[in-house]
């Protein structure tokens, strides 16, 4: 990068003769800048090698040399945070820019998809908001779901081309009976401070976990050899191993309370490390003391900048910046919103659902209203029944932008190719038909780009009804432990990794807000379906039927994943979280 001292010798320049081609001799140039002859010919050769400058030199007495300046100030700068942006020193680019904040959002598109250097391979992602929260074992939504598991071990994992459980820090386990499972960790296995891991962290660790609903059945985890630890049951579970695999139960140091911003900073024994997670990025790096196969992908960067895909009112030098990136970009569904994407399309930056796209399925899971059940309008079923027919999601469809229509499916069970329906009753509604300042209060978690435009049409449906809705927007914390008072409604939505049936099991007998209110609070009914699903008497859709045929829960609609990467991208697969295995993407060499 060019040093600040040759910038001001250029900015004399720029101010002196302004961006225009002038005839000037060597020695004009030297009295200007006060130099010799000799410094100012280096100056001008490292001008030009910065691209700032064409000098077209004529020798001889007499002779004047033709002097063009290419770059004023602002382009100057932009060049500069290019560099910057190019050695990963985003926080300094964007300040850089200073007054010029509308060009960051073209220069980081200019810089996302791949980049492959001599020693290294990096691929950067758009995201338009921060993941400050990589803890497992607390409320945590779709990506960080996905980020926790390339950070983080468990004893155990899925393989998520075939859903089966396989090894991940235990190399080996078994059932010694019914109530007793023992697992064998593997060796020398380093966290990424370089600290051991021990038996000692994993019994902290899961240990944690005993005070959730799905891991209440561990009475006692002990170590009971070098590398071994057991666990002792109160209830048969033949799926444990399948439980161990779950982000809950991911593997932290025992003394990871005493580290320092450690949910934003987190530190793992997994494929990846954090090494930056601020407002304007989040950085993992592989971990080259990995236990298992070290990461084809070296690193990953996921600028978060709000509106980055955002294309109207630019200017063509704008739009110039922008379109280098068409070729290498890479994008996923919840990069960016649907008007957004839409807007995208229409301005062919980020391709349509076709085989541009690398992947593109529909998710395995979706958006949902649950009735509260401490709501006193919907006690009866018959009211429940009531909503469920107003707020139908082919209703609801019809309310929303006709170009996004097209990316949501109405949906009539969690996973797609189930079908449950609320049970045959008269709805009736809970209001009286003249009532007037009626009100439905319905929360959702901040920082979700749809929701909005989903509340909107369930509005609109609403007060043809003369009912208004009142919108509480909670952090997605607060609003997954269904904490708020006097909620009417929840909205919200849920991806399910594979296997996805176990998993819609284990997210309704799970999580606090379905918990709070999918037995209408007949708490007796909640634990008789945890038991009968953890021994096998009823499956996951046996119980989502239940809770949707009682009209507690509504599903609404199915999303369209999708994901967009680099024309030279190997091994890069969507998985139903909407994102990709790091570990086995890589980019072949472009053809020079």
């Amino acid at each position: 990068m060019a040093s600040n001292r040759l910038e001001q010798q250029y900015l004399k320049l720029l101010n002196h003769f302004g961006e225009t081609k002038v005839s000037v001799t060597l020695q004009e140039l030297s009295d200007l800048l006060f130099c010799t002859k000799r410094h100012m010919r280096n100056l001008l050769i490292q001008m030009q090698e910065s691209g700032w400058i064409d000098w077209q030199a004529e020798f001889g007495r007499g002779k004047r040399s033709a002097l063009t300046l290419l770059s004023n100030k602002n382009q100057l700068l932009r060049k500069k945070s290019e560099i910057l942006i190019d050695k990963g020193r985003f926080n300094e680019a964007i300040d850089l820019l200073g007054s010029d904040k509308h060009l960051v959002a073209p220069l980081l598109r200019s810089k996302l998809g791949f980049r492959i250097n001599p020693d290294n391979q990096i691929l950067r992602v758009p995201y338009y908001r921060t993941m400050y929260n990589l803890y497992p074992g607390t409320p945590l939504r779709r990506s960080e779901r996905h980020l926790i598991r390339q950070i983080f071990s468990g004893l155990t994992r899925v393989k998520e081309e075939t859903g089966e459980v396989e090894g991940d820090l235990a190399h080996h386990w078994r059932k010694i009976n019914p109530f007793i499972w023992r697992f064998y960790i593997r060796p020398a296995v380093q966290f990424h401070d370089g600290q051991p891991l021990t038996c000692n962290d994993i019994v902290t660790s899961l240990n944690r976990t005993r005070k959730l609903a799905l891991f209440s059945h561990i009475e006692q985890i002990k170590i009971v050899g070098p590398h071994c630890i057991e666990f002792e049951l109160s209830a048969e579970d033949d799926n444990f191993p399948q439980l161990l695999a779950t982000a809950s139960a991911l593997i932290l140091p025992s003394n990871h309370d005493e580290v320092e911003h450690f949910s934003r900073l987190p530190v793992g024994t997994g494929p990846y490390q954090v090494v930056q997670n601020d407002e304007r990025l989040l950085c993992l790096k592989a971990f080259d003391g990995y236990f298992g196969f070290r990461a084809l992908l070296d690193q990953i960067d996921i600028l978060m900048w709000p509106n980055l895909t955002h294309q109207s009112d630019v200017t063509a030098e704008e739009t110039e910046l922008s379109l280098s990136y068409k070729a290498n970009s890479a994008w996923l569904s919840s990069s960016l919103s649907d008007q957004e994407y839409i807007a995208g399309v229409e301005s062919d930056l980020t391709g349509g659902p076709s085989d541009l796209f690398e992947d593109m399925f529909l998710e395995q899971g979706g958006y949902f209203l649950l009735c509260d059940s401490h709501s006193d309008k919907w006690q009866k079923p018959e009211s429940r029944a009531w909503l469920q027919q107003l707020l139908n999601p082919y209703s609801i469809l019809k309310e929303l932008s006709p170009a996004i229509r097209y990316l949501w499916v109405p949906a009539t069970s969690l996973l797609p190719n189930w079908c449950h329906r609320i049970a045959p009753t008269n709805p009736t509604s809970p209001f009286k038909v003249k009532a007037s300042n009626t009100v439905i209060r319905l929360a959702y978690h901040e920082h979700h780009p749809e929701f909005p435009a989903l509340t909107n049409a369930i509005a609109t449906l609403l007060k043809q009804n003369n009912i208004d809705l009142e919108i509480v927007t909670l952090p997605y914390e607060q609003w997954a432990q269904g904490t708020a008072d006097n909620i009417d409604l929840w909205l919200g939505t849920i991806n399910f990794p594979v296997p996805e049936t176990w998993h819609v099991g284990a997210w309704l007998l799970s999580s606090p807000l379905m918990r709070r209110s999918i037995s209408g609070r007949d708490n007796d009914l909640l634990q008789s379906w945890h038991n009968q699903w953890r021994s096998g008497e009823i499956n996951s859709e046996h119980l989502i039927w239940q809770v949707v045929r009682s009209g507690w829960l509504q599903p609404l609609f199915h999303h369209w994943m999708r994901l967009k990467g680099p024309s030279n991208a190997q091994g890069i697969h969507l998985n139903n979280l909407g994102w990709f295995d790091f570990r086995s993407t890589w980019f072949e060499p472009e053809d020079k």
